[in-house]
């Protein structure tokens, strides 16, 4: 058992090796785990999804949000999310490769006792703290921040970006079936779905708000009532030679509505800002 442990760690350690420096291709996917109905992920599924902390005393405290790995420099969140740093970076910080959230990022390696390891989480400092410019904490329109590491995150097969642009955009988001993943309320494990997009006006009459959904958000339906946390990222395929080959952000989660039987998700459109998040990714 300790040698198959032992061996674990080296492979793990050489595909680390192996990824750490090359330019990381996005959305990776393996294919078999797209039509499984597992609620929890394997370890290196959704390799983009990390967890916001904020420095609370002497200790960063998990503040309840995804963030989504973008670039060799950023990750993405909510802009309700970071509204709590009051624009001080230094009281931010991410944690990212995790995939149980009990895991800290003095651990090196994590191994189960059938000798399964898988790498500690790495933690990241933030140096700014970007929201965007319309982002409005009224209707909660525009909902997205960027946050910029002070260190380059180091790719492997636990830390990757999610593409930003699919190969072929959609014409409408409404009716239709979205993966989306991140971290949740009732389970420590990186968790995922499937979300049925909703037109804005049958959101309202589900939630009974008062008010329709922004006009840069719309809503999902899940299929399991998962409480997911801020910024899980809803996801689109990228298909070529009808084969799917990479994933691609289009929302992010904002808000989680529950009414009775009924639980509603809000997303963030990131489709009319990708240009903008381009042009903060690129530096």
């Amino acid at each position: 058992m300790r040698i198959l442990g032992k061996l674990v760690v080296l492979l793990v350690g050489t595909l680390l090796s192996v990824t750490a420096g090359e330019e990381q291709k996005c959305g990776s996917l393996d294919e078999r785990l797209l039509f499984n109905t597992e609620t929890s992920t394997e370890p290196a599924e959704y390799p983009w999804m990390g967890i916001l902390y904020q420095l609370m005393g002497a200790s960063f405290e998990n503040t309840g949000c995804s963030v989504v790995i973008l670039a060799k420099f950023y990750v993405l969140t909510t802009a309700s999310c970071v509204r709590r740093f009051n624009n001080r970076p230094e009281t931010a910080a991410v944690r990212l490769g995790i995939w149980n959230e009990t895991h800290t990022s003095d651990e090196e390696y994590i191994c189960n006792v059938k000798g399964f390891c898988v790498p500690g989480p790495v933690q990241h400092s933030v140096s700014e703290i970007i929201v965007h410019p319309q982002a409005d904490k009224d209707t909660g329109d525009n909902d997205l921040a960027l946050l910029r590491l002070t260190e380059q995150i180091k790719w492997s097969t636990y830390m990757q970006p999610l593409c930003l642009e699919p190969i072929s955009p959609l014409k409408s988001l409404i009716g239709r079936n979205f993966h989306f993943g991140g971290f949740e309320h009732s389970n420590y494990i990186k968790g995922k779905g499937l979300a049925f997009t909703l037109t804005r006006e049958y959101c309202t009459s589900l939630s009974s708000a008062s008010k329709p959904r922004p006009e840069n958000q719309f809503c999902g339906y899940p299929v399991k009532r998962t409480k997911f946390y801020e910024g899980a990222a809803l996801m689109g395929l990228n298909i070529a030679n009808e084969v799917p080959k990479s994933f691609y952000l289009v929302g992010l989660l904002s808000e989680v509505v529950i009414v009775g039987q009924t639980t509603v998700l809000g997303f963030q459109d990131v489709g009319p800002w990708r240009s903008w998040l381009l042009e903060n990714t690129r530096s």
